[in-house]
């Protein structure tokens, strides 16, 4: 879990009929692919509000808020390529206004040509990532790319798509498609370490017709292997970037809850622009935890 621009007025391009719903999704999953050629690494500015409220417990007050906390971050946000997969790195500036007193590597000091100091550093900054995370849920699909992983190559034909309807995104006429997960490996997983918990994933894709641009994403998964089970739902928004010649995440928004609690956040983006410096270094093989 970019680079397709229309030249206005100058070319006649056909709008897919009704029901040419396999012509869409394969203009999307070019794009999709085009897209995750040029999108390199990008770097950014976030802001982050999470908003979490505790369910009380015991019979008699089941259902009732017992307690709420908010959290807003400032960041830099870096969106970076390992391999095949993107991931994402947050350093955080601020925490609720306050300048963040640890001194941390900037990122474009972090890493060299050793795979694996290279493998340390990432784990150690992907850790750091989530120091300030609230609500007690491990969340491992609020990259504002993930969910165009459905459309890649190789995943593409584990879902099922139908067309639901047409809107306007950022101006722009969309069909909104639904997907269905509908066979293994899945996307997620309820432990990344149990291949065996597999979590069916569904939602939404805003997609341009003429040609297959991706302006908006929605994506919805549950893990019942938790107990209580966690639902989750992101949805992100894309845009224009003004330094980066391709469609950036520009808004996401993400909802969790179980029996305990819900987890509403929000993440705004802005100044997106190429990382300069080369990261598309060799890692070391990951060894899996005891």
């Amino acid at each position: 879990m970019h680079s397709i621009f229309l030249a206005a007025a100058l070319f006649f391009i056909q709008q897919p009929a009704p029901g040419e719903l396999d012509t869409v999704l394969q203009r999307a999953t070019e794009y999709v692919t085009k897209y995750e050629e040029d999108l390199g690494n990008l770097i950014g500015s976030e802001e982050y509000t999470q908003n979490v409220a505790w369910m009380a417990t015991g019979n008699s007050r089941y259902g009732m808020i017992a307690k709420k906390e908010q959290r807003r971050t400032s960041a830099d946000f870096l969106i970076i390529q390992i391999g095949q997969t993107w991931s994402a790195l947050r350093k955080v500036n601020r925490v609720d206004g306050l300048k963040v007193k640890e001194v941390q590597q900037t990122f474009d000091t972090v890493f060299d040509d050793s795979p694996a100091g290279n493998t340390k550093r990432f784990l150690e900054m992907k850790l750091d990532s989530t120091r300030y995370n609230i609500g007690g849920v491990i969340r491992e699909i609020n990259l504002p790319t993930f969910a165009l992983e459905v459309l890649r190559k190789r995943e593409v034909s584990r879902f099922t798509f139908e067309k639901a309807g047409t809107s306007k995104v950022e101006g722009v006429q969309t069909w909104e498609v639904r997907f269905h997960e509908m066979m293994a490996p899945t996307l997620v997983h309820g432990d990344p370490k149990d291949p065996e918990q597999e979590l069916f994933s569904h939602g939404t894709l805003w997609i341009e017709p003429e040609t297959g641009r991706v302006l908006k994403t929605e994506f919805v998964v549950e893990n019942s292997f938790e107990k209580p089970a966690i639902k989750a739902r992101n949805v992100v928004t894309y845009a224009p970037g003004k330094r980066a010649n391709i469609l950036v995440p520009s808004l996401m928004i993400e909802h969790y809850e179980n029996e305990r609690s819900t987890i509403d956040c929000r993440a705004d983006y802005s100044n997106f622009r190429p990382f300069e410096v080369d990261v598309k270094f060799e890692i070391a093989p990951i060894k899996p935890g005891p």
